[in-house]
């Protein structure tokens, strides 16, 4: 660990030198100005900044230059910097401490003074690196939680009548979306997406902890009607708390029936699907039942579309709607790509909109679906 002075030679350097001492602090390197100090240390000196001691003699001409000095030495080092002066007027002394100073210590110097300050500043600077080496893990934690939610996506999947893709980008923060489908037999393939409410932890376990359930519910129940009874059912019972707003799940589930050329689905509050046909006529699947979680039992209530020919169903979460206010999100785009694949319209639709290429609030899904009957 190393201590910086960055000054003049002069009897105030050597005089805060020899108190650096007497507090044991050895390993003390001086330098006349920023520059050669950010050279040196670049070249040679592998310690870590404990504390930086900028020493100046200030006056009203000189302030500004002395800023940009203080600003790049915190662009350079998240060290303390502690300034060593004379100059007692507050509206220079503001400016300073607007740029990033930390304390300051007066002239004539007095040890005591000068103890108290070094200390306070040095245990600033060890419980900076101790939080900063907190958010780096947590960074990690974060990424890889977001890495496992990812994993629990189901694959595309290509059948001779239908074929299934995802699109997932996430957002800064772990989210709540997941989607999955199940082929239940030759003739049946179940859709399901959802979207729990919130960000954050709470929202990514809730989230896969739904996701652990779905299985066992939608092969044993299929229909529509009871599975969202069903899924509902057990979203009160395992999340349910005094915060309303806390656990609840919107949900688009449907059971695409190829023997029969139809589409059942159940929408609990959650934003509209869309139907297109060969020749561009669209079926919006609105909403159709409550949110889940709010109440232990809800009536629901499915909706049957038949199908022929060529369809394409585009089912997303409301991270799509929170985009900038200046992007006008058209899903006619995929029947544009209709000739195309899921995944080449997915990712065109990415590209289009810049899905990867700005922060995002909230995690972006899309799920886009062709059938051929």
């Amino acid at each position: 660990m190393a201590v910086l002075i960055i000054g003049s030679v002069s009897n105030d350097i050597l005089r805060i030198q020899k108190y650096f001492k007497r507090i044991e602090l050895m390993n003390i390197h001086s330098f006349t100005t920023v520059e050669t100090a950010i050279q040196f240390d670049n070249l040679f000196l592998k310690e870590d900044i404990q504390l930086i001691v900028y020493d100046a003699k200030l006056n009203l001409t000189n302030c500004e230059a002395h800023c940009q000095n203080i600003e790049s030495l915190k662009k350079w080092s998240d060290a303390p910097i502690l300034l060593s002066t004379s100059y007692e007027k507050p509206i220079i002394l503001d400016r300073l401490f607007e740029v990033g100073i930390f304390d300051i210590i007066l002239k004539p110097f007095d040890f005591t003074h000068f103890k108290t300050r070094v200390h306070v500043a040095l245990k600033y600077q060890i419980e900076t690196k101790l939080r900063k080496q907190h958010q780096d893990k947590l960074a990690k934690d974060l990424a890889i939680a977001k890495n496992v939610q990812k994993s629990a996506l189901t694959p595309a999947l290509t059948l001779p009548h239908i074929e299934l893709d995802g699109l997932y980008v996430t957002s800064h923060t772990l989210g709540g979306d997941m989607y999955c489908w199940f082929e239940l037999d030759e003739d049946l393939t179940a859709v399901i997406l959802f979207d729990v409410m919130g960000h954050g932890v709470a929202a990514s376990l809730i989230t896969m902890s739904i996701r652990s359930l779905l299985k066992g519910i939608i092969t044993r129940l299929i229909d529509p009607v009871s599975v969202m009874k069903e899924l509902n059912s057990q979203i009160y019972e395992l999340f349910s708390t005094d915060d309303l707003d806390s656990f609840l799940v919107t949900a688009i589930y449907m059971v695409i029936d190829k023997k029969n050329r139809t589409l059942q689905y159940v929408n609990a509050s959650h934003p509209a699907g869309v139907l297109f046909g060969k020749y561009g006529e669209t079926v919006t699947l609105t909403a159709n039942s409550p949110i889940l979680g709010l109440f232990p039992a809800i009536q629901v209530k499915a909706k049957r579309v038949r199908l022929t020919g060529w369809h394409r169903i585009i089912l997303y979460t409301d991270g799509l709607l929170t985009l900038q206010d200046d992007q006008e999100i058209d899903l006619n785009f995929f029947h544009s790509y209709a000739s195309q694949n899921n995944s080449y319209a997915l990712q065109k639709f990415s590209q289009q909109y810049e899905l990867t290429d700005q922060p995002l609030e909230d995690d972006v899904t899309v799920v886009s679906i062709t059938i051929t009957l």
